[in-house]
């Protein structure tokens, strides 16, 4: 009899787990829009406004239509792996493998779609704490988000951050669905998407995949910082994305992603009017 039931049980156990497969694989974001990040399952709780201060600052939390409408350029950075298992505002442990992020005004279990500026790399994270409590910084990500994204080399990076907010049947709303919709892989993944009218949803579903070339400029060793921004101040650039980094003693100019070839070529045949001898690096890739 003790076999039949443990038999028995086994089958259930089975049964429960195919059950709900389908379920995670809906709320996959990778399976949906080909971005690795946060599992699109909890429902975003949107209450009143609420204020808080740290270090003598005072930050309001996101109502429910500020937060869906967020959506901003700034410096991201990534947890020490001191904080694992560290308690986040949410009162869950901070986990290095996990795709959460901290953010001074969003709603605590909202999510965010966060897209790294210099390599158009992308992933989602669901907000599960506060801070970071830094002038120059507007978002920290989880370990696994960062490295997702191409972060962790430079250790801070330019991203843009948009919010998404899930709602109790499942629809996603907010400031990052236009860039989801681009990425809908299937037609239940657009129909999430409550931002978009259902016919402009159908239309870009069928539509083939078409990827913009872009092109970015990176100058190498340059033999201080102070050089590196006086040449970008030099070059009075509008419109254009710098990053100075530095590698291995040296440090090197990061411009772009840029328009077009044509740019591409004006601001490489600037570059060598005052760069000397120094190596200039064009590389493309896909948008």
């Amino acid at each position: 009899m003790k076999f039949k039931t443990l038999v028995k049980s086994t089958a259930l156990m089975v049964v429960v787990a195919l059950s709900i497969l389908p379920a995670q694989a809906q709320n996959d974001p990778l399976k949906q829009y080909g971005i690795k990040g946060a599992s699109l399952t909890r429902t975003t709780s949107v209450n009143s406004p609420k204020s808080y201060t740290v270090n003598g600052k005072t930050y309001t939390t996101y109502g429910s239509s500020g937060a869906k409408a967020y959506s901003k350029n700034g410096i991201a950075s990534y947890y020490h792996r001191k904080f694992q298992g560290r308690r986040t505002s949410s009162g869950e442990p901070y986990n290095a493998n996990l795709y959460t992020a901290a953010h001074k005004t969003l709603p605590i279990n909202s999510y965010a779609l966060v897209t790294n500026l210099h390599n158009n790399k992308k992933t989602i994270v669901r907000i599960n704490d506060r801070g970071p409590f830094s002038r120059d910084r507007i978002i920290d990500l989880s370990y696994t988000a960062a490295r997702e994204i191409g972060l962790i080399a430079r250790g801070v990076g330019q991203v843009k951050v948009e919010a998404l907010h899930v709602a109790a049947n499942g629809n996603i709303s907010g400031a990052g669905v236009k860039t989801l919709a681009k990425y809908a892989r299937t037609e239940a993944a657009s129909e999430r998407l409550v931002n978009m009218e259902k016919s402009e949803r159908k239309k870009r579903l069928n539509e083939p995949k078409t990827f913009k070339e872009q092109y970015s400029l990176k100058m190498l060793n340059l033999p201080s910082e102070k050089l590196a921004n006086d040449m970008i101040t030099r070059l009075a650039l509008d419109n254009v994305n710098t990053e100075v980094n530095h590698r291995n003693g040296r440090y090197e100019i990061h411009f772009g992603p840029l328009k077009d070839k044509q740019v591409t070529t004006q601001l490489k045949a600037k570059l060598q009017k005052i760069a000397g001898e120094n190596p200039l690096v064009v590389y493309t890739h896909k948008n």
